[in-house]
This record gives C-alpha cells, structure tokens and sequence, in this order.
C-alpha cells in the first residue's frame, strides 16, 4: 500500500523537469507527451491540492530550466544535430509574454540532491551490503536530519526496477516502487527541498514526502 503520508499528483503526460516557484511553495511541472510531440507547463501546490495548466507557448524542442521572479527560463535547441548550438529566452509568468534574452540568470533553489555510488564502489558496496541485497546499478544515497534515504535498482525480467526507501533513525519507514522495466542507471531519482522530498513515480506522479 502506498503511504498515506506521501502526497501525490497524477498526469496524463511524463513529468520532464519539476522547478520550484521561488515566490511560493508551489512547483513547475514540465509534462510532455511523446506521441503528439506536446508540451506545457503545470503548476501544483502541494499544500492547498491546487493543480493548473498554464497558457504557455513553447515547441518541443526547448527545455523548461528555471523560474524566478514570476518569470520561466527556457533553453531553445536551435540545431538537432548539433545541441551546442542553443538560444535563450524568458515566458512572463503574468504576462504571457516571450522575450529573447542573453543568458539564463543564476537562481538560488536550495536543492539537496542525493550522492551517486558507482556501481562497484566502496560506498556502494557498503549500502548492497546494508540493504543485505545484489544491486546490479548504482544507487543514490543522501541522508537528511535524522533519516537516510536510498534509491536502488533490482533486476527484473529484461530490465531493472527503481526501489526508494526511507529509513529514520535507521528503521524503515516506508518502500516504494518509484519505477519498472527499466533500461538502465538513471541519475535524478529524487531531490530534498524545503525540508520534503520529491521524486516523480511512473513518469507520470508527482510525489512529495514532508515532515
């Protein structure tokens, strides 16, 4: 059973990127869909259950990577063979309005984001020793106030299952299956802010753990 402690937003595309609102406790959800080449730009607040699709224009081809000041940051692929070759502009959060810009500005977001453990390392040999588990991927480790949390890969069928477990005051809180059938390693599998933790389920859910 999923806990109950942990709240969840479900959408009908993958979740590509997930940026927090410095101006709120709200999040941006980049959410894309593959097949039809769509893209936008949700906005949830995990607090108040609030959930809103914002009137952005964007392509397919650039990448949500930033919010400040009620302004979105994207970077445009401008060459697809070639990702060197790049531009820049802004989307007024308020207004609507896209603008060219130089550069991306430096924006504080306080992330926590957890320590890869090649596979075959010594740390990773501590944490598979830990878990008393034959991890065939590397894993991500972090430890925040009291609790460790660790995310860790086990084989399944002709792919990997993504595990992420909780651990306080080194008991098990709670285990979940964050991914299946995957393909290999992926870095990214969660991320400490504001004191919760966020992690995207099934490509598809927004998960956010707090105290």
């Amino acid at each position: 059973m999923f806990p109950k402690s942990i709240r969840r937003v479900s959408l009908s595309g993958q979740v590509w990127g997930i940026i927090p609102d410095t101006e709120t406790d709200s999040f941006f959800l980049e959410v894309r869909d593959e097949k039809v080449k769509t893209c936008g730009i949700w906005k949830v607040d995990f607090l108040k259950g609030d959930l809103e699709e914002l009137e952005l224009n964007f392509d397919w081809w650039s990448k949500f990577i930033g919010a400040d000041n009620n302004q979105l940051y994207f970077v445009a692929y401008n060459d697809l063979n070639d990702p060197t070759k790049q531009s820049f502009f802004s989307i007024g959060l308020l207004s609507g309005e896209k603008e060219e810009i130089e550069q991306i500005p430096e924006i504080e977001t306080f992330f926590n984001h957890p320590n890869i453990y090649e596979h075959g390392t010594e740390y990773f040999k501590t944490v598979a020793d830990f878990l008393s588990l034959e991890l065939p991927l590397s894993c991500e480790y972090l430890e925040w106030n009291n609790k460790i949390i660790i995310s860790y890969y086990l084989r399944s069928d002709n792919g990997f299952d993504r595990f992420l477990l909780l651990l306080r005051d080194g008991k098990k809180e709670w285990k979940i299956q964050q991914d299946s059938q995957m393909k290999g390693f992926a870095p990214g599998s969660f991320f400490v802010h504001n004191d919760q933790i966020i992690f995207i389920k099934d490509r598809n859910e927004v998960c956010v753990y707090a105290e």
